[in-house]
């Protein structure tokens, strides 16, 4: 009998309007994720999380490492990725999607161009400039349980046959049937995927507005909740760059996909916050920071979303 796998595939958000755009600039997005990927396999060989002898360090790196996904398949702007370990498996996507985000999110924090955020500008000494679109790699996607069979098909790369591996099975269809339920960059799941979980995992997820379909809080995972209270001071630093997202595509066809995004950083944070006895103080600097942001209108859905 074939072992359960847990079965995550990710699609780039907006991918296809970013190609429309400009094709080049759109493909920033998979230098991004590679780049990310082959960051934390080389941290898996320099400084694998047993090599820790701090306890605290050694979930850090073991929540920022890779080791769980046996699979990791690109396809155009999809990704399917599968693993063994379910609890693992959550908390180092959740931590791979954080991270595929804030790569390039220190553009989007104070943008030159306010209703472009990902527009950057390189000067050079010459006087002469490059302009890129910096795409935010934000993925929305499913997650499944059940089967996934890994298979050898036979194509043709650059004229010359190559073997590439695939995968196939249950598992694979439902993942891809979720990612089209919900809104925003959002990976979700179904509730026997949650019952697999452990508590210390469940911190990182909520039921949707969709009974019965879970989601990942993976805007959680940019905070460590050893260091405490002060770890609500990261708060902006996801916060002002999805509100300038969403500002920018305000009233166009993809505002609601923003939005739902400010939402998913505000319910991670308070989430994390409240299951490590902080819900006070990070309520108080959400709707501080909300405040500063002149989004005063938007502050009881944005917090209801996580009390609702």
């Amino acid at each position: 009998m074939k072992k359960e796998q847990t079965v995550a595939f990710l699609d780039l958000l907006a991918f296809s309007n970013h190609v429309r755009e400009n094709t080049q600039d759109a493909l920033l997005a998979f230098t991004t994720y590679l780049t990310i990927l082959e960051t934390k396999i080389t941290d898996d060989i320099v400084h694998p999380p047993s090599s820790y002898s701090n306890p605290i360090l050694q979930d850090i790196a073991t929540r920022n490492s890779v080791n769980s996904f046996n699979n990791f398949l690109p396809f155009s702007d999809s990704v399917f990725i599968s693993s063994n370990d379910p609890n693992l498996f959550l908390k180092q996507l959740g931590a791979f999607v954080l991270h595929c985000f804030t790569f390039t999110s220190r553009q989007y924090q104070n943008p030159e161009d306010p209703s472009n955020p990902s527009k950057v500008v390189h000067k050079f000494k010459d006087n002469t400039t490059l302009e890129e679109n910096w795409c935010p790699t934000l993925f929305r996607g499913g997650i499944a349980l059940g089967e996934a069979i890994p298979t050898e098909l036979m194509g043709i790369v650059n004229n010359k046959p190559q073997k590439i591996t695939n995968l196939a099975g249950k598992a694979i269809v439902r993942a891809v049937g979720l990612e089209s339920k919900i809104k925003g960059p959002r990976i979700v799941f179904e509730k026997d995927l949650f019952d697999k979980l452990d508590a210390s995992t469940k911190v990182y997820t909520i039921e949707t507005e969709v009974k019965g379909l879970y989601e990942l809080l993976w805007t959680g995972f940019k905070y460590i909740p050893s260091n405490g209270q002060s770890e609500i001071n990261n708060f902006y630093k996801l916060f002002l760059p999805a509100v300038n997202l969403w500002k920018a595509y305000n009233h166009t066809p993809f505002s609601e996909h923003y939005f739902k995004f400010v939402e998913l950083v505000v319910t991670g944070t308070l989430k994390v916050f409240d299951e490590n006895g902080y819900k006070d103080i990070a309520i108080n600097k959400v709707k501080e920071i909300i405040k500063l942001q002149g989004l005063d209108h938007k502050t009881n859905q944005l917090l209801n979303k996580y009390s609702s």
